[in-house]
């Protein structure tokens, strides 16, 4: 993987994040640059990345995945930073999903070797890609996700009229009732794979693709999980053996951020007449966050059906500064939905930071809704909140948080610009 060019990146006020009396810089001269958060050297709103928090997280799921004997191939879409990617190979990882062709372009034109489309590969253009990157690099792996006859017919179409040298690798996706994408009558997914063996020239059965973040539930349940585990485990059994005896291996790929590890605890054991690989695709896992994410590890440590008692730590924060205080009890921030998630609960403010003073209480303060470019925030009435105050706040889901930022900078524990990251959405 080569990221040189990333680095040479120039930067320049027009980027969101850099100081507008910034001469341009080469991305990889930013520590040069002498920046620190709290002595307002850039702009606020600004997404921040804690180095020794990304790195641990790296470094707690690697361990975790070498103890387990698993596989990784960490879902791009979270960060789509080659940066990081580079970061998570370095740690092990056996590739990086995608569910897009754009995404699968970025990763390849940075030298990913290996990618899973966790989704659907459907249409002309997006198929002609595969193929295309297929035949110019025999080294490129590349596995898809499938779950209907349609699909296959789609597919197998489009490669009629194209020159094809590889097949391309399926896994066929199982999925819930009222759930997301995925088969869900094991009948059908049986014949589906029965249809796909009948076109070697075209394609090749790979293994089986899960995703329990997507089942329908009111609360949290790994009871819930496992039986849908067990659903998955019950197509693969009943796969004749004939059918995967000449592949070198089973891939049978599950697992988000959130169960990751009860699916590791029911697909590790799964034994076929020929190596099994479990492949997790979890992603958010290398920057956590301080609310969907933090609960749900909070949820798994607790729960004696689970097996995962480590914590990972959130690594971003989204810096702005009090604007105004229009009334008491509400203030307004300088960041809006274009600069933080809301989809999946709403930022949480975790510092206050008064410049010439220090850090503050934050107090009782909650971001309760959110315009473009306001996040509303009840305070105590009494509050010593000021305009010009800093403050920062915890994000909830990190894939609609980096897909905000084209620029964020690496900050060390004291808030001081060490790095920068560059995404590419």
């Amino acid at each position: 993987m080569d990221i040189r060019s990333i680095e040479k990146t120039i930067l320049d006020r027009r980027t969101k994040g850099i100081p507008g009396c910034a001469s341009a810089f080469a991305l990889d001269d930013i520590s040069k640059q002498g920046w620190n958060i709290l002595n307002e050297d850039m702009p606020l709103p600004l997404m921040v990345l804690n180095r020794s928090n990304l790195d641990y997280n790296a470094e707690l799921f690697a361990r975790y995945l070498k103890a387990h004997d698993l596989s990784l191939a960490p879902h791009g879409k979270t960060t789509m930073s080659p940066q990081i990617f580079e970061q998570q190979l370095k740690h092990g990882a056996w590739g990086i999903t995608a569910a897009t062709i754009s995404q699968m372009h970025v990763m390849r034109a940075y030298g990913i070797e290996r990618i899973i489309l966790a989704n659907q590969l459907v249409g002309k253009s997006n198929i002609h890609s595969v193929v295309q990157e297929l035949n110019e690099y025999p080294s490129f792996d590349f596995f898809c996700f499938i779950d209907s006859i349609d699909q296959l017919q789609n597919m197998s179409g489009y490669l009629a009229g194209m020159s094809q040298l590889r097949p391309i690798n399926l896994l066929v996706e199982i999925g819930a009732s009222g759930g997301r994408t995925g088969m869900r009558d094991k009948s059908a997914a049986l014949s589906l794979i029965d249809e796909i063996i009948k076109m070697p020239d075209q394609f090749s059965f790979a293994g089986i693709a899960a995703f329990e973040g997507a089942i329908p539930r009111l609360e949290e349940s790994s009871k819930i999980v496992e039986i849908y585990c067990d659903t998955v485990l019950d197509i693969v059994q009943n796969i004749p053996p004939p059918i995967y005896e000449g592949q070198k291996e089973f891939i049978l790929t599950g697992g988000g951020s959130a169960y990751f590890d009860m699916i590791v605890k029911k697909f590790s054991t799964l034994n076929l007449s020929i190596p099994v690989r479990v492949v997790l695709r979890s992603g958010c896992y290398i920057t956590n966050d301080h609310g969907a994410y933090s609960q749900a590890q909070k949820l798994a440590r607790v729960n004696p059906e689970r097996h995962w008692t480590q914590k990972f730590r959130p690594a971003l924060e989204v810096w702005s500064y009090v604007q105004s205080i229009p009334e008491p009890g509400l203030a307004f921030l300088t960041m809006g939905k274009r600069d933080m998630p809301y989809d999946a609960g709403l930022p949480i403010p975790i510092k206050r930071y008064r410049p010439g003073k220090g850090f503050l209480e934050v107090g009782m303060a909650e971001i309760f809704n959110t315009n473009d470019q306001h996040a509303y925030v009840r305070i105590p009435h009494d509050t010593d909140w000021q305009v010009g105050d800093m403050i920062s706040s915890g994000i909830s889901h990190p894939c609609t948080a980096f897909d905000k930022w084209q620029f964020i900078p690496i900050v060390d524990e004291n808030y001081n610009v060490v790095d920068g990251l560059l995404t590419y959405f």
